[in-house]
């Protein structure tokens, strides 16, 4: 056995681990162990010997748990951290956030790509469901070197990036050299990372409205032969509905043409959905679509809670993600952990809603169903991947923790955690976070060239985004920005 984490609260998210109780899988004085990044023991301390690992991490005063799943990140995006904030949904993508984002070079998108694993590791997310134009350069520059587990999904549109000049109830123009670009730059992604233990590609069509149907057909049945996900958006807000409306008809919606056209099934992960009706939810659930709802973004941008205790009760399978770093803010898992919680409750003015373990659930397991990898990770299974994290219970933010008559150390987690409880990180085996710091990457110099980055974005884009005429112009010349 390479590494033995021991003498620990053991969250294994699996039920049928020996000595584990509840639907959660605890082991009160647990050990987990590894060789070549396969799990290899799961249960009571008691059931190893010590002397059988090469390395012991002592994981006394420490709950250890899968790693997380953050299941929709458009990493590339945080070079751009504040870009579009308060501003209304409508003008968020095309009015403000686009007429910034379009003076960003892939080199930008890089660096912040680099922040964004950063920020996700020291929050103890394993696996990053990125989704991005040439997320290919992302894995190679990023993910790979870094050891982060990955889904990459290569966006496909057909769209220009700066769509200020259409507006809200005018098609957008298609160019269809550029959809067919994007889909063979998916197909290169599949080619080049396929063996990969670390990388699943995908193929992502970035929404209806902004690729045309027989493209979206051609994708379907690619991904379908190739066994992988089609990542879309789908449903995601008044924006969508308008274009929708505009191209196929006055009371058409995405759900309706995709269902329609046969588009719908296991293959399919839906990001989003709160723009569409509970029926077309349950159609959704009932044709094996998963889920990916974003808490903390979808709030920021449409003032909505997406519908992920709606999706919950539909039977279907619900993964969160934290979107992007314009609008909400961030990829600090535990951060969007507790957000999602809460805002369910508020949404549903129930405080039983969603649950501590629930959406830890969410985050683990149920995120790693979603991505379609919960055959590799999500709980701390024997034959399973190692993505393993161990968070420090005597931080003062979730201190005091008690095992008996039940266990705090879960809702003190998800309630009061974030990046400052997580000590150490393992992905397929290998540590990545070790006391609380990222190995082997130098954060202050990534920070550094990402000010400087986003100072001659900000600075370029300047007259685009003033003459595009948002909330953004208003915020700023009032000096609330």
């Amino acid at each position: 056995m390479d590494t033995l984490v021991t003498d620990t609260l053991l969250v294994t998210m699996d039920p049928d681990v020996p000595g584990a109780t509840g639907d959660l899988g605890i082991v009160d004085d647990g050990a987990v162990g590894w060789t070549d990044g396969e799990l290899t023991y799961v249960g009571p301390a008691d059931g190893v010997e010590t002397e059988d690992a090469e390395r012991t991490v002592d994981g006394g005063g420490c709950l250890t748990l899968p790693g997380l799943v953050n299941a929709h990140v458009h990493g590339h995006h945080t070079v751009l951290r504040g870009a579009a904030q308060d501003v209304p949904e409508i003008e968020w993508m095309t009015r403000s956030l686009g007429p910034i984002s379009a003076h960003a070079t892939p080199e930008d998108g890089i660096v912040g790509a680099k922040l964004t694993a950063i920020e996700a590791l020291a929050s103890g997310t394993t696996t990053v469901g990125e989704y991005a134009r040439g997320v290919g350069d992302l894995v190679s520059e990023v993910y790979r070197p870094l050891g982060l587990r990955v889904v990459a999904t290569e966006m496909i549109n057909e769209v220009p990036e700066d769509r200020s000049d259409v507006g809200p109830d005018e098609p957008y123009p298609f160019d269809r050299d550029g959809g067919e670009a994007g889909l063979a730059r998916a197909n290169d992604l599949v080619a080049e990372f396929d063996d990969d233990p670390l990388v699943e590609p995908a193929y992502g069509p970035q929404a209806l409205d902004m690729v045309s149907l027989d493209l979206l057909e051609t994708i379907t049945e690619r991904a379908r032969a190739a066994d992988r996900t089609v990542h879309m958006h789908v449903a995601q807000g008044d924006r969508e509905r308008r274009q929708i409306a505009a191209r196929y008809g006055e009371g058409e919606t995405t759900v309706g043409v995709l269902d329609r056209e046969g588009l719908l099934g296991d293959h399919l992960l839906a990001a989003h959905l709160h723009g569409a009706t509970p029926a077309e939810r349950g159609r959704l659930a009932d044709a094996g679509v998963r889920m990916v709802g974003c808490p903390s973004s979808i709030t920021a941008i449409d003032g909505i809670v997406p519908p992920v205790v709606e999706y919950l009760e539909h039977g279907g399978c619900v993964g969160i993600g934290t979107d992007q770093a314009p609008g909400p803010g961030g990829h600090d898992a535990l951060r969007e952990a507790r957000t999602a919680a809460m805002l369910a409750k508020a949404d549903r003015t129930d405080p039983t809603a969603l649950d501590a373990s629930g959406v830890l659930e969410l985050l683990t397991v149920g995120g790693a169903r979603a991505l379609g990898i919960a055959d590799s990770v999500g709980s701390l299974s024997p034959g399973k991947r190692a993505d393993v994290v161990v968070c420090d219970l005597e931080r003062p933010e979730i201190a005091p923790t008690v095992t008996e008559p039940f266990h705090t150390a879960i809702p003190n987690l998800v309630y009061g955690g974030g990046s400052d409880v997580v000590r150490d990180v393992f992905v397929d085996g290998v540590q990545l976070v070790s006391a609380g710091g990222i190995v082997g990457v130098d954060v202050d110099a990534v920070i550094t060239e990402a000010v400087e980055r986003a100072e001659r974005i900000f600075g370029e884009s300047e007259d685009d985004w003033r003459a595009a005429g948002s909330a953004l112009v208003d915020a700023v010349d009032e000096g609330r920005l």
